[in-house]
């Protein structure tokens, strides 16, 4: 008996569409199914389904599929088919899992509503983005009233996929290789709406009631569809959307020069973001109260869900489908909710294309809206994947090559653009040595970008007017062929590599100074930081406090005099010893967000009046020297009204004394 469900019931499991649906084998292992047929016209995605599943049947015809026995389709077939293909599921006596989205049209949406209400089996859609432990945490909360009510919202689903144009879900190129993915190639951001709006409707418990949305023509080169058309597939896809309590939420997918999954909502009590998939909170039910990071945790059923990959998501859609079959307990995104959750990305395509045009969300659940919309077959126009990319009579020996040569270029002309662009802003980087990550990236894939270089301009001079020249040569102007191209160029970036661990910075300085005794908040005469004084420890009156920082993390090295001082305006002593063991010269480097100045030994060798945003904690440096022996450290931070928050300082080795070895005699803290 499956202990989570107390039943010895299996679920008899067909899925249609083994990309995608290969996602899904280890959670159906997990739960009440027995996976026992496969479907997919691609041979090795069916070799693949018989390995992972040994004694399921498999075919590439669909009719033979729905017509063997079993219980339930997952159905991960091409997205814009989703709608007729859960019809003829539903047809055939079969309950239905959809991948998103629900269907492609209104009218799609009418007739699979009233197929699954006809028929009355279980249809739920698969999404599977309101189940992370950070988005269930969230739901909880909303329903036991922590946030109120929603004011406003913003959710992404950014998602640059563009290799996935050219290529099958598992890498593999498109066959035959001149050309395209059915649908990735071209469907407009908009229509692949609900890992943003679900995760937002599933918190909060609302459905959308209107949408708008505005045109956008830039978008990323290497799209087949970028650009003044109607796919406009390859740029960014916004909405507005009114939900029903009044509120309104941003949803925002496509494809851009920065992936994100960002959240950010708003109710009447409290707020929250989740930005990098770190969840924070702020309370108070004020614009400027506590911030507080939360750390969402699985129950046991959510720890066994995150085993299974994908997140966990996919568990859980799994885990709700037996659910509704087994005790016809309904799914979060049932029939209903499956198209409240698809149909404002139809609208939404459909009001930038005409401008900007606001349409009403119809509700399914009523017969007499689903009515308007019965005979609605409003559709985005598309590429033809089989015959967009080169002309008829096209010359096969070098056009048959385009799918893995695109799919190598894209993968290889990004990381040389990471590598150029990284060293053109490297003097402004808080880590320079980002540079040489990136060539260390860059240096392996060298080969591969030369070969599928060459291979693309055989194939651009052989058909230079074909939308498959278009791509290339974007790809090609990404990856600057003119200099990566050369035979020379991996000889020169071994070069750029050791230059670069030559100069780095990183080697030649200290750790930050991780403990200080600090003052009480001091009074300031009317001279500020340029009367500052040296101090000693002896003086009780300054009421010395030991502080301990932090050496790991963002905020490794940084001594927060907030946490003592508080948010006054006043002088701020921190006093430290270090044992240097031998005599030289050094630099100190000090970050500092405040005015501040340096004693050593009692004697000012630095000062700053100005405050200094410590996010590159070297911003001030001067020399000292030091005899063999034990010294003390006094900075002085000026808090200016409260504005001026802490400092960081370490030891560097000036640039004409650097030479193997000398990082290891740092003066130590005592």
């Amino acid at each position: 008996m499956n202990t989570l469900f107390k039943t010895d019931k299996k679920i008899r499991l067909g899925i249609w569409g083994l990309g995608r649906g290969m996602d899904f084998y280890a959670s159906c292992r997990a739960l009440n199914y027995d996976v026992v047929a496969g479907c997919d016209y691609n041979a090795h995605m069916r070799a693949g389904f018989l390995k992972a599943n040994p004694g399921a049947r498999v075919t590439a015809d669909a009719a033979e599929f729905l017509a063997m026995d079993f219980d339930a389709v997952l159905l991960a077939t091409f997205c814009v088919a989703h709608g007729p293909d859960a019809i003829a599921c539903l047809r055939a006596g079969k309950h239905v899992l959809s991948e998103v989205t629900a269907f492609h049209t209104m009218a799609e949406g009418v007739q699979l509503v009233e197929e699954v209400e006809k028929h009355k089996l279980v249809y739920n859609l698969a999404e599977n983005y309101p189940f992370s432990a950070a988005n269930m945490w969230l739901e909880r909360k909303w329903r036991e009233g922590f946030f109120g009510d929603l004011m406003y919202a913003e959710f992404e689903y950014v998602h640059e996929c563009r290799s996935l144009a050219y290529t099958y879900i598992d890498g593999t190129p498109i066959q035959p290789g001149n050309q395209l993915h059915s649908w990735r190639s071209w469907l407009n951001g908009h229509y692949y709406n609900t890992h943003s709006l679900g995760p937002m409707m599933h918190i909060t418990g609302l459905r959308p009631t209107r949408v708008v949305s505005l045109p956008g023509t830039v978008g990323l080169r290497g799209y087949p569809s970028r650009g003044p058309n109607a796919g406009k597939k390859g740029g960014v896809a916004p909405s507005l959307i009114t939900m029903s309590n009044g509120s309104v939420v941003r949803n925002l997918m496509g494809a851009t020069t920065s992936d994100s999954h960002h959240q950010r909502i708003w109710g009447t009590n409290a707020a929250a973001e989740m930005v990098d998939f770190k969840l924070r909170v702020r309370v108070g039910a004020t614009g400027h109260g506590r911030m507080l990071e939360v750390n969402p945790r699985w129950d046991a059923l959510g720890e066994m869900a995150a085993k299974t990959g994908h997140g966990g998501g996919d568990f859980w859609v799994l885990y709700y489908f037996a659910r509704h079959i087994l005790f016809g307990e309904p799914g979060p995104f049932e029939i209903y909710k499956a198209c409240d959750c698809t149909i404002p990305g139809i609208l939404a395509f459909r009001s930038s294309f005409e401008n900007g045009q606001a349409y009403d969300v119809p509700d399914f659940r009523d017969p007499a809206q689903r009515q308007a919309w019965r005979h609605d077959h409003f559709d985005q126009p598309k590429l033809d994947p089989r015959t967009a990319l080169f002309p008829k009579k096209q010359d096969t020996s070098v056009t048959l090559h385009f799918s893995e040569t695109m799919r190598d270029l894209i993968k290889t002309s990004v990381l040389v653009r990471a590598y150029r662009d990284a060293k053109r802003i490297m003097a402004d980087l808080n880590n320079p040595s980002a540079v040489g990550e990136a060539v260390d990236q860059l240096l392996p894939a060298v080969p591969l970008l030369q070969k599928s270089q060459s291979m693309a301009k055989r194939i651009i001079r052989r058909h230079p007017a074909s939308l498959g020249a278009r791509v290339l040569t974007d790809m090609l102007d990404l990856s600057e062929p003119a200099i990566s191209g050369a035979p020379g160029f991996a000889a020169s970036l071994r070069k750029e590599r050791a230059r670069l661990d030559r100069q780095a910075d990183d080697k030649w300085v200290s750790p930050f100074i991780s403990a200080w005794r600090v003052s009480k908040l001091v009074k300031k005469s009317g001279a500020g930081l340029a009367a500052a004084r040296s101090v000693r420890l002896t003086d009780t009156a300054l009421r010395w406090t030991v502080q301990t920082v932090t050496t790991t993390g963002p905020a490794a090295g940084f001594l927060n005099v907030h946490v003592l001082a508080g948010k006054e305006d006043g002088l701020v002593h921190a006093l430290c010893r270090v044992r240097a063991r031998v005599g030289g010269e050094w630099e100190v480097r000090l970050g500092h967000d405040g005015g501040a100045a340096l004693f050593v030994d009692r004697q000012r060798v630095l000062q700053q009046r100005e405050r200094r945003n410590p996010a590159k904690p070297d911003r001030t440096v001067g020399r000292v020297k030091l005899a063999k022996g034990v010294h003390t450290l006094q900075v002085t931070l000026d808090t200016e009204a409260g504005e001026g928050w802490g400092f960081f300082l370490r030891f560097a080795i000036p640039a004409g004394k650097r030479k193997r070895g000398a990082e290891r005699v740092f003066p130590e803290l005592v």
